[in-house]
């Protein structure tokens, strides 16, 4: 085990790495500003439920071109994502003035269509640190280090814009948050300006022209390290109505907030503790623990949902949360050519953003069928269909980014052909 401390302060040591930090807490200001402000205007202007469609329409416009977004940028270059940034912005001020008309329509579809040119900025952050250190134990303790980071920040922005909203006019909120877009791309665009060398020296030769055709989700490695964030995400969807319901039954509804602490809390926790850790597991074989460790908690929870011990089994749900992100992004750059990065990290945040949506949705649906319980074991079930497509990510990182059309057709052949090196 090393010292956390020194962990952490070793990887900052990295040149660049503390600018790449604060870039990352940047971008991730409108990230977490936009929904949250997107959904008050369009309350004060028409109401909760129009204001309902407006939200989910960004979400889900952010998220499914999120990594053909990605992809495009990369081919471009840099400048691309500060294309995106300015009409991204430009759409979102537009939204914001055209609330001032009855025609609820028109801001939604210009909301909607910010959403949908939404830069990849986090997605390209999450490739820099990979260029930027090549050590893995470093590259494991900035991943940890930087998704706590994460999570606070998203904690921040709404008490951020709530207080914005106390002293100036919703709308203007919402253009000052998405003109935030700006700064970030431009300081993102800089970076990766600076950094070519090492994604073009990285790059096997041959390989790129047949990668570009191929969408991360279609290869194996894709599937194994993507669907366990997608089983995450329809846990954290599922708990946003199991808590609520399973609070009921033994306080009143409003202390559901110290159920929605916990998971946070088991998030952070979790990704110190695995930061500070230095593991001899390989990562293949640490993503199956940490899917079944979700799986366990949401067992947990099924037995706990109508006592108190529920916020105790959320708390344990939240643990593997950090962690399974963590080694998502390093198998990431075990598996996937560097050129690449960006569109497969882009592919965690959507599916973990659908899988919410989704778990949110259907989670509904379900509790009315099955109950608090009914619902918790069927998250269970996901969760271990997870954990058997993560066991099948291959032994070596070889085998998955194949370069001839040969090999991707083996990518897809039964699991003993697939795994062989």
């Amino acid at each position: 085990m090393s010292d956390a401390t020194t962990g952490y302060r070793a990887a900052l040591t990295v040149p660049r790495a503390k600018t790449v930090l604060g870039l990352g807490i940047a971008s991730r200001l409108p990230s977490g500003l936009l929904p949250f402000t997107t959904l008050i205007v369009f309350t004060q202007r028409h109401n909760i439920a129009i204001a309902g469609l407006a939200s989910a329409a960004l979400l889900l416009t952010i998220a499914i071109p999120g990594p053909a977004r990605a992809r495009w940028c990369a081919r471009r270059g840099p400048a691309a994502i500060g294309l995106l940034a300015l009409a991204s912005a430009a759409l979102f001020t537009a939204a914001a003035f055209t609330l001032s008309v009855d025609i609820w329509q028109i801001p939604l579809a210009l909301i909607a269509a910010a959403g949908a040119l939404f830069p990849p900025l986090t997605p390209n952050l999450r490739a820099v640190w990979s260029r930027l250190m090549p050590d893995k134990q470093r590259l494991q303790s900035i991943h940890a280090l930087d998704s706590t980071v994460e999570e606070l920040t998203f904690v921040v922005t709404p008490l951020l814009a709530t207080a914005a909203m106390a002293v100036t006019n919703a709308r203007w909120v919402l253009i000052a948050s998405a003109l935030l877009l700006l700064p970030a791309a431009v300081g993102l665009s800089k970076i990766l300006t600076d950094l070519p060398a090492i994604e073009k020296g990285q790059e096997p030769p041959g390989r790129a022209e047949h990668t570009k055709q191929r969408s991360i989700i279609r290869t194996r490695a894709g599937r194994g390290i993507t669907v366990p964030v997608i089983a995450l995400g329809l846990c954290g969807g599922g708990l946003t109505i199991i808590i609520p319901a399973a609070t009921v039954e033994f306080a009143d509804v409003i202390s559901s907030g110290y159920g929605f602490a916990a998971f946070s809390l088991g998030g952070l926790v979790g990704g110190l503790a695995y930061g500070r850790v230095k593991w001899a597991a390989a990562l293949r074989v640490r993503y199956v623990a940490a899917t079944v460790s979700l799986m366990v908690g949401a067992l947990l929870l099924a037995a706990a949902a109508a006592s108190p011990l529920s916020i105790l089994a959320v708390f344990c749900v939240g643990l593997p949360m950090t962690p399974i992100f963590v080694i998502a992004y390093l198998l990431v750059d075990e598996y996937v050519d560097p050129s690449r990065h960006p569109e497969a990290n882009a592919w965690l945040g959507s599916g973990y953003n659908l899988g919410s949506a989704t778990g949110s949705a259907a989670g509904g649906q379900l509790l009315a069928l099955a109950g608090p319980r009914g619902l918790a074991v069927t998250l269970a079930g996901i969760s271990f269909v997870a954990t058997l497509i993560a066991h099948r990510l291959p032994r070596t990182a070889t085998t998955i980014e194949s370069v001839t059309a040969f090999a991707a057709e083996q990518d897809e052949d039964a699991d003993g052909q697939a795994s062989r090196t």
